[in-house]
């Protein structure tokens, strides 16, 4: 059957003017989107307290007298080599949150904060 007008598809559908949607129709409609991940300060906090751990390692691995720096032999090797393992998987984890994209906003904002310190720290 074709429908010519646009009251005749009204009609067809039953629908009123003043009609409100069902209880079932919300629901249905707001079961369809993504729960939306809030944005904790903890996250932020604990980035940025890790990227100033890397960032102080990496920068004590090239000054003479820090605890872990030149010459200051299995100390130095052991401080230098996790604030270099550090640093790669900071690195890794931004990767990984920009390749990931919208679906993981909160390692995004962990790895993004990270690296800010580690930068800050580096180029302080």
């Amino acid at each position: 059957m074709y429908i010519n007008s646009f009251d005749e598809r009204l009609e067809r559908i039953d629908w009123q003017p003043s009609a409100v949607p069902t209880r079932q129709m919300i629901d249905s409609v707001l079961a369809g989107r993504l729960p939306l991940q809030p944005r904790s300060a903890v996250l932020s906090l604990a980035g940025a307290v890790t990227g100033i751990l890397i960032g102080v390692g990496l920068k004590g691995m090239g000054v003479a007298g820090s605890p872990w720096g030149p010459e200051t032999g299995l100390a130095g090797l052991v401080g230098g080599g996790l604030a270099q393992a550090g640093l790669a998987a900071s690195v890794a984890a931004a990767l990984l949150a920009a390749a990931k994209g919208s679906r993981a906003p909160r390692l995004m904002q962990f790895a993004s904060i990270n690296l800010l310190m580690i930068a800050v720290l580096l180029l302080s």
